[in-house]
């Protein structure tokens, strides 16, 4: 992990354009680098070229072609030490197949706005594993 949080490096993951081009606005003012894709097998090639480390993944769950929790079980294989944020308009217990030993993933509810999004993820950057304010991020899996 970076020693300043700003200076993270996120991967931000999610079909719909619009709402990826203003996560990739709003963390880069914060002063994180950013890496985006549209789709879960763009990211992982992404991811796999990129000549920094990843600290942290805000995918979407819901995408064509390979849903978020797919993806971030695959980078996670890949980079055990990469967090993983899954955003979901959809009730969390549908989401019990995320669960990760490590305490990698969690998930930020949707609807949300880019102050409790940063919340998230400066949360998640600064957590020790399985370490996640169940009221702010949504349960860590």
């Amino acid at each position: 992990m970076p020693t300043r949080l700003s200076k993270a490096t996120i991967l931000v993951v999610d079909d719909e354009v619009s709402l990826r081009h203003l996560l990739v606005r709003q963390l880069r003012s914060e002063g994180y680098t950013v890496l985006e894709a549209g789709y879960g097998v763009e990211a992982l090639e992404v991811a796999r070229n990129s000549p920094e480390a990843i600290h942290l993944v805000l995918s979407d769950i819901r995408m064509p072609g390979m849903l978020g929790t797919e993806l971030a079980r695959r980078l996670v294989d890949e980079h055990p030490e990469v967090r993983v944020v899954l955003m979901s308009a959809h009730p969390v217990d549908e989401l019990t197949s995320v669960s990760d030993r490590r305490g990698t993933i969690t998930v930020l509810s949707k609807p949300f706005d880019g102050q409790k999004m940063l919340a998230v993820v400066k949360l998640v950057l600064g957590a020790t594993p399985a370490v996640a304010d169940p009221s702010t991020a949504g349960p860590a899996l």
